[in-house]
């Protein structure tokens, strides 16, 4: 039993011996590892939810990108001893020493930066300026050393990598437009966001880059898409390995949005809008007349919104702003034109409503009419027109003549119930509300050559394509103004979440026109000829009935020195059943019937496809269902 007792002090000794050794022998030794262990916290963006069409194609998604990033607060000591061997070398006065200082922490970071890159065999040299100027004005983020790290990269810098003081491999999601510049001006893009403008509950040390919506969808709807950031610990030691990492508040994903677009018909629209010629400058806008909402908007010309995402050069960024083709402006929202004679359907509208004009009862036409001694030409030449042939033809003098004598009020009424000079509301922040006269403008002063030029839609009036298609969806559907839609219904982009979809109202009805059924029909069918017979015929297709009005705007706007023309085609179709409606301006165009009519051919023909492939799967569906049954049976 001796022995036993013997073992157990000899036991205890050396457990008091080790103890005595840590507290006191190494006390100073561990005393330094601790105050060298630093601790990061980490503010962690969420993933940015996904933007998708109505049929769930994708239009913004996210990718991993994996990057060398350095925590400059952890490379104090290695300024400091920098700076006190330099300093010991000789005197320096003050001003002396803060630039010693500067130079020894660039000198630093320098000769890790060029390491760093030089392990993933692709050296660089840093930056002096965009060094000094991150440490003055971004310390709380890692600097970035380089980005976009291939799979070869990524496995060099965990093998050889992780002893280089203050740096850290960072896996960051990043936003992907996969289509490129389809649907960039509706869609938007991103920028980096500001971590000083951040009004969070939480302080973080670091933070990892965040991008924040800009323009379009991602901006107006940055809330539902950006998600909610978390937050990590991570614990260095003195040989710089990570000794431990805490996440302490989990991100949560932003929700995916689901837009009434179309990914077909806008790839169709901006094609056909492409087609009229290079460097095109124009819109289009398709919608469904029968609740308002969007299924294409384009605008040229275009840009990729994946160019945002990194740091654009400021060659590119001139070109982006380019002051004629202005690459970056939405034409569809943001651009107001004269819409010369489309505004003639809304003339149409008072005419036979308000002025009770006989559509049937002939005109005779000169060619041409004078008002007030100024002479107004006419492209539909001389000759007797009703109203379904005035129309189709666009004869200025037939709906001046009428406009003068129905009088300024109803035209200004029936712009209101169309709603002209105010904005949609469909894009906030990128929509201009256009022009249109008011009553309190005709009494302070109006006279008729301004009602003549209202009646062929000059002079007064200003629109957007945008606001022409509403205006002629309400045409179309007889009578209801619908508030457009774009976004159709949000839906959460985890599985595990509390958190519950939902759809935005659909249909949202914005007024009424009040407008007989005759006078529809009477609209309707004038539209129609000109299909026909008229000035839309180049938008004619088979088994797909359209009614359409072309528009040819004189500006004052100059390219090269020359006045330019703004054109137009607004339309709808099926006439018999209408369910599209498709607005086409063509900015410098040559008129309405050549540039644009034959855009709106080309995307009609892909809709008439497109519901006559709709109409074969539904009467299939049951055909299938049938044998589906039979087949079970035997």
């Amino acid at each position: 039993m001796h022995w036993l007792f013997w073992i157990f002090i000899l036991g205890f000794l050396i457990l008091l011996g080790g103890l005595w050794n840590v507290q006191i022998v190494s006390f100073e030794k561990y005393e330094r590892f601790r105050e060298v262990q630093s601790y990061r916290t980490i503010r962690v963006p969420a993933i940015r939810g996904k933007i998708l069409d109505r049929n769930g194609r994708l239009l913004a998604d996210n990718r991993p990108n994996y990057g060398i990033v350095l925590y400059l607060e952890e490379l104090r000591p290695l300024f400091q001893r920098s700076f006190k061997r330099e300093r010991a070398k000789r005197s320096y006065s003050k001003a002396q020493l803060n630039e010693l200082a500067l130079r020894c922490r660039y000198t630093v970071v320098s000769n890790i930066w060029f390491e760093v890159t030089a392990l993933v065999d692709q050296p660089m040299r840093l930056d002096r300026q965009k060094f000094e100027r991150h440490y003055e004005d971004n310390l709380y983020a890692p600097l970035p050393i380089i980005r976009n790290l291939t799979r070869g990269q990524v496995a060099r810098f965990v093998e050889k990598g992780a002893r280089i003081p203050g740096v850290d491999l960072e896996l960051q999601s990043l936003r992907h437009y996969p289509g490129g510049s389809l649907a960039a001006h509706l869609i938007g893009y991103l920028r980096k966001a500001d971590p000083k403008e951040a009004e969070e509950e939480f302080k973080f040390s670091y933070h990892q880059p965040d991008y924040r919506g800009r323009t379009g969808i991602e901006l107006i709807y940055d809330n539902v898409l950006r998600g909610e950031p978390g937050g990590k610990s991570v614990l260095i030691n003195n040989l710089m390995y990570r000794q431990a990492e805490h996440i302490w508040l989990p991100e949560v994903p932003g929700d995916n949005l689901y837009l009434t677009l179309d990914r077909r018909i806008q790839e169709v629209a901006e094609s056909a809008l492409r087609g009229v010629r290079p460097k095109v400058m124009g819109s289009v806008v398709v919608m469904d007349v029968r609740n308002g909402d969007v299924l294409a908007m384009a605008s040229a010309p275009t840009y990729d919104p994946n160019e945002f995402i990194g740091r654009l050069s400021q060659e590119r960024w001139a070109e982006l702003n380019h002051q004629t083709l202005r690459p970056l402006l939405n034409r569809a929202s943001y651009g107001i034109y004269a819409p010369g004679s489309i505004f003639k359907i809304i003339v149409a509208m008072a005419l036979l409503e308000d002025g009770g004009l006989d559509p049937r009862k002939p005109f005779k036409s000169l060619g041409y009419i004078r008002v007030k001694g100024r002479l107004i030409k006419d492209t539909a030449g001389r000759g007797s027109f009703d109203f379904y042939r005035a129309l189709a033809k666009s004869s200025n003098p037939y709906f001046i003549h009428h406009g003068l004598e129905v009088g300024i009020e109803p035209l200004i009424k029936w712009g209101n119930q169309f709603f002209l000079g105010q904005a949609t509301g469909l894009l906030p922040y990128q929509e201009l509300r256009g022009m249109f006269p008011t009553m309190e403008d005709v009494r302070k002063g109006w006279h008729p050559g301004e009602t003549a030029n209202l009646c062929i839609g000059q002079g007064a009036v200003a629109v957007t394509p945008l606001q022409m298609a509403v205006m002629v969806s309400a045409v179309a559907n007889r009578g209801t103004v619908y508030k457009p839609r774009i976004a159709a219904r949000v839906e959460p982009q985890g599985l595990l979440t509390d958190r519950t979809g939902r759809v935005y109202p659909r249909g949202v009805v914005r007024g009424h026109l009040a407008a007989s059924p005759e006078v529809f029909e009477a609209v309707h069918e004038a539209m129609r000829r000109s299909e026909m017979e008229g000035t839309g015929g180049l938008a004619r297709i088979s088994g797909f009935g359209i009614g359409g009005k072309t528009g040819t705007a004189e500006t004052n706007k100059r390219i090269d020195n020359r006045k330019i023309k703004d054109t137009w085609f607004a339309s709808f179709a099926p006439v018999e059943d209408p369910r599209y409606a498709v607005v086409v301006l063509v900015v410098d165009g040559i008129s309405g019937r050549t540039s644009c009519a034959p855009v709106a051919q080309e995307i009609y023909e892909f809709l008439r496809d497109l519901d006559f492939s709709a109409e074969v799967s539904q009467r299939e569906r049951p055909l299938a269902r049938i044998v589906q049954s039979s087949e079970s049976i035997n």
